[in-house]
């Protein structure tokens, strides 16, 4: 079977000239694009004003004047805010924003939960209509850093905070999110990863729920610790063969999760580091993608399919295609993973649990979330299929388990029912507001509630013993990096998917003020 090769190739990692190269992007970003805009804008109202001549001589009436006439109206409100921005931004060219103090220990915590969820009930509309993020597939990040930051903007410190009240986050959900990174950045890997064993796959993990967060190479607290995960998943992938034929073989879990962080990362901040291993990370999941457009395990080509192998997959072409990935194949990919998941993973007689593992229908709950979640990413909201298993989810499946009841066992780190829950969430919070507020008002408390005091989770106990051994089983040495970066991703969702891959058509393409096209005619629009 030909196989294509990687037209990737890594440069070395420069530590200090990519911290250098993000401070300049930033400023850049910060600076350029409204200072530009507004000089040009200031010298053209000059020369109108030093030009202008309301009583010309008489000389000139006799002389046939060839003018095209200019449309003159009242701007309106969008422009008048525009304007304000760039008078602001003229005085003060770099904007500080003094960071939320959160307090990290507080015996109130699930009253603030509480307080915020009753808050948040009463500010939702009574339909799911307004928070529908469907049919967004055609919408790419544009490469330049310039424009970046608005695909973001949930992730600052302001975005967070208007997030969490909109959605119902709370006081409480965010002290929780602290103390996870805080915990994680205590426990980080010497050599930027974490945990004892599958590493990759946990730094990836890990780093997701930093990045959500709005945490860069540039953050005052978790600079160091995102720039050391993000160094270890460079060198990692660099290690990695040019195909999925080649040796030693990948494993396509920690491809998927791996490809997935560095999307975000590169999508953040446009590191330039950042952009070969992401490519060539894309590059193999998209080498590895059967016919069908499903996967398994060892990127295999035959008939077999695993849609928990595909998730990641799907997850991470989304963030890449997000980011601007230029990886051939990566459309096509995401066209082929909506067909496989419609038309294969799904069963249309199946009446419980439409969405299958390795077969139509019948899989477990996180079968269910992750198909769902991945048409809701992959522009499929809307569908029969999307709809059918949130509408299951909502009435079947909200949590209600208890972390410490011993008569609930997990029969490995496959049934953690963070690992459910981590897909569930997600799609609940994407299928709209009624249907959110059911979720949230039991997951946000069952989260914040089973917290340790030093800030990570443990794996709660599973719905079931193992059927063939009847014992408990052993989620992993693994299991505190894992469990946690799952619960701190649930906790983050208030405000991490708007900004990353929820971008309504009417962000790109709403009509366009006086000020944009006048920037476009002068060669000034990015």
């Amino acid at each position: 079977m030909h196989k294509q090769q990687s037209p990737h190739a890594a440069p070395a990692f420069d530590a200090e000239l990519v911290l250098a190269e993000y401070m300049r992007r930033k400023t850049i970003e910060s600076m350029a694009g409204p200072l530009l805009s507004l000089i040009v804008h200031v010298l053209l109202i000059g020369c109108i004003i030093f030009f202008y001549d309301p009583e010309p001589p008489l000389a000139q009436s006799s002389i046939e004047l060839e003018m095209k006439e200019l449309e003159v109206k009242e701007l309106d409100q969008k422009e008048l805010e525009k304007l304000e921005e760039l008078e602001e931004l003229a005085q003060e060219v770099v904007p500080t924003v003094e960071r939320p103090v959160i307090v990290t220990d507080s015996s109130d915590a699930l009253s603030d939960a509480a307080a915020s969820i009753s808050d948040f009930s009463d500010q939702i509309a009574s339909t799911d209509d307004s928070m529908n993020f469907s049919d967004v597939l055609d919408i790419r990040a544009n490469d330049s850093p310039l424009k970046l930051s608005a695909l973001y903007g949930g992730r600052s410190d302001e975005g967070r905070a208007s997030s969490l009240r909109k959605f119902g986050g709370s006081n409480a959900t965010e002290r929780a999110v602290i103390k996870a990174l805080e915990w994680l950045k205590k426990t980080q890997n010497a050599n930027g990863s974490w945990a004892p064993s599958q590493q990759p796959a946990m730094a990836a993990l890990c780093l997701l729920a930093f990045l959500a967060h709005g945490e860069t190479p540039a953050s005052d607290d978790y600079g160091a610790t995102v720039q050391r995960a993000m160094q270890y998943l460079i060198k990692h992938v660099e290690r990695l063969p040019e195909t999925t034929g080649g040796k030693p073989k990948v494993e396509p879990y920690t491809n998927g999760i791996v490809a997935y962080a560095l999307s975000e990362a590169y999508g953040l901040t446009k590191l330039p580091n950042l952009k070969p291993a992401m490519e060539k990370s894309l590059f193999l999941l998209i080498d590895g993608q059967q016919k069908s457009g499903g996967y398994d395990y060892g990127y295999a080509k035959a008939q077999r399919w695993d849609l928990s192998v595909a998730g990641w997959q799907f997850q991470a072409m989304k963030a890449g295609y997000v980011a601007g990935a230029n990886v051939e194949g990566l459309e096509k990919g995401i066209e082929l993973g909506i067909s496989f998941i419609k038309d294969v993973a799904y069963s249309k007689t199946h009446q419980t649990r439409p969405m299958g593992y390795a077969s139509p229908g019948g899989g477990s709950w996180g079968m269910q979330g992750a198909g769902a979640l991945c048409l809701q990413l992959l522009g499929e909201g809307n569908s029969r299929e999307a709809k059918t298993v949130s509408k299951l989810i909502v009435e079947r499946h909200l949590p209600a388990i208890v972390w410490s009841d011993p008569g609930l066992l997990i029969s490995g780190a496959h049934s953690n029912p963070m690992y459910h829950w981590y897909y569930e969430t997600q799609v609940m919070f994407h299928t709209g507001q009624t249907s959110w507020k059911k979720w949230n008002d039991k997951m946000a408390n069952l989260l914040i509630s089973n917290q340790k005091a030093d800030g990570h989770w443990e794996c709660p106990p599973g719905l079931k013993p193992d059927p063939a051994t009847g014992k408990v089983g052993n989620p992993g040495n693994y299991d505190h990096w894992y469990t946690t970066a799952l619960c701190c991703l649930s906790l983050q969702v208030y405000y991490r998917y708007l900004p990353t891959y929820k971008m309504p058509k009417a962000i790109a393409k709403q009509e366009k003020t006086a000020l944009d096209k006048l920037d476009e005619e002068l060669g000034l629009s990015l």
